[in-house]
C-alpha cells in the first residue's frame, strides 16, 4: 500500500511542523489507542491525545513530544518516485 503517516504538531502560530514519518508497522503498534470507527489503518487525520502521547514518542528516535503542543496523525499518498 502506497501509504505514509505524518505525525505533525501545530504551533499556536497555527504553523504545521512535520515530526516524523510513520510507517505502517508504526501505525499497527498505535492504532489501537485511537477511535477509528470502520477506518483500520488510519486513512484520515487523527489528533494524538496527551494520554497517547508517550506511546507515539516511543515511535521517533528524539522519543519527546511537547504535551502543549497540538498534535496529529495526518495519512498521505505515498507512491513511488513522488507522483501524485
Amino acid at each position: 500500500m502506497n501509504v505514509a503517516w505524518d505525525l505533525v504538531a501545530w504551533r499556536s502560530d497555527h504553523e504545521r511542523v512535520e515530526i516524523a514519518v510513520l510507517d505502517r508497522e508504526d501505525i499497527a503498534k498505535v492504532r489501537g489507542y485511537f477511535d477509528r470507527g470502520d477506518d483500520v489503518w488510519m486513512y484520515n487525520v487523527y489528533p494524538v491525545p496527551n494520554t497517547v502521547l508517550p506511546r507515539i514518542a516511543d515511535l521517533i528516535p528524539e522519543g519527546r513530544l511537547d504535551p502543549r503542543l497540538e498534535h496529529s496523525i495526518e495519512a498521505r499518498q505515498d507512491l513511488p518516485g513522488g507522483e501524485p
